[in-house]
């Protein structure tokens, strides 16, 4: 599978590194606003400096839009138009409108639409799959869970150089949160109750803190679960916790650890880190994946769906 780079920032270093360790995927093509960003390339990638020139003479197979939040509709929808198949880093786009144009644009021209859920590829998240599917730890059902997503995206009441091309605690970061859950979770059963945003007049942000209370079927048992995404708290805190009838499992996606505390038991803590940063095990997940239903006609737009919809749905509570 070929693939044209939109967009040359901090994310994109980590694709391409992720590029180089997956079978069936190559980097062929990239643009970006920025002639000088195609100094990180390597040689055998062609840099377009015309966006609308890359869509007509590249040969890739897809486009991988990794632009800033605000930007990946009116990127992915120019993709679409051009008759090319679009890869969209989350969130898809930043509201419910923008959502169901795109899917309506690609569904009507019979294309494929990839939104890249990295976050639900962590090791962490993999390792407790593998475990439940083996039956390894006998815990019960599933009964409620608690997400945090925290980044220190806002210091001494001030935005942080890595606020810039985000959409907000909410929008970007519970998309992530969301993602993870979906791999755990039967997502066609969860519903949003509630939606509490936090936001500053005076701070250019949508949403400074999101927080989203849910609910989900397990046997046939309603759960709830929480997630919080927070921009004030200084620090890079991301972990989820999945609460059984027997114990609890805690996945700390910053430090790639899980955690298992049966009940009346010492805890167990798992290292799944490897001689590879975070973010490039996400994408070594994403592309063998991607890779996968590429070979198969298929996309995850039903997936994408729904999570948006959730997120989205907690922004009107």
């Amino acid at each position: 599978m070929r693939i044209g780079l939109i967009g040359i920032g901090k994310i994109a270093n980590y694709q391409m590194q992720a590029i180089t360790h997956t079978l069936g995927i190559k980097l062929t093509d990239a643009h970006d606003l920025d002639p000088v960003k195609s100094e990180e390339l390597p040689g055998s990638v062609q840099f377009f400096n015309d966006f609308d020139q890359m869509l007509k003479k590249s040969t890739a197979d897809a486009f991988l839009v990794s632009t800033p939040t605000g930007t990946h509709f009116e990127v992915a929808m120019k993709i679409i138009e051009a008759d090319r198949v679009a890869i969209v880093e989350k969130p898809l786009c930043t509201n419910q409108e923008q959502m169901d144009a795109l899917m309506t644009a690609a569904r009507t021209r019979k294309l494929p639409l990839y939104t890249v859920f990295h976050p639900s590829y962590g090791r962490e998240v993999d390792w407790w799959r593998e475990q439940r599917d083996a039956q390894n730890f006998d815990l019960g059902e599933l009964i409620g869970f608690e997400s945090c997503f925290a980044d220190p995206y806002y210091i001494d009441g001030k935005l942080t150089l890595g606020a810039i091309g985000k959409a907000g605690a909410w929008i970007d970061s519970g998309i992530s949160s969301l993602s993870v859950l979906s791999r755990l979770i039967d997502v066609g059963t969860m519903s949003v109750y509630d939606g509490r945003m936090t936001i500053v007049p005076s701070i250019n942000c949508a949403q400074l803190q999101g927080l989203a209370l849910l609910s989900f079927k397990s046997a046939d048992k309603l759960g709830y679960g929480m997630i919080d995404t927070n921009w004030t708290l200084g620090k890079n805190y991301k972990t989820t916790r999945l609460r059984y009838q027997s114990g609890i499992v805690e996945l700390d996606h910053a430090k790639e650890y899980g955690r298992l505390y049966l009940h009346g038991q010492e805890g167990l803590t798992f290292n799944l880190a490897t001689d590879k940063p975070r973010l490039v095990n996400h994408y070594c997940g994403v592309f063998a994946n991607l890779t996968e239903m590429h070979s198969k006609g298929e996309d995850n737009k039903e997936l994408s769906e729904a999570l948006h919809r959730l997120l989205f749905d907690a922004l009107k509570r």
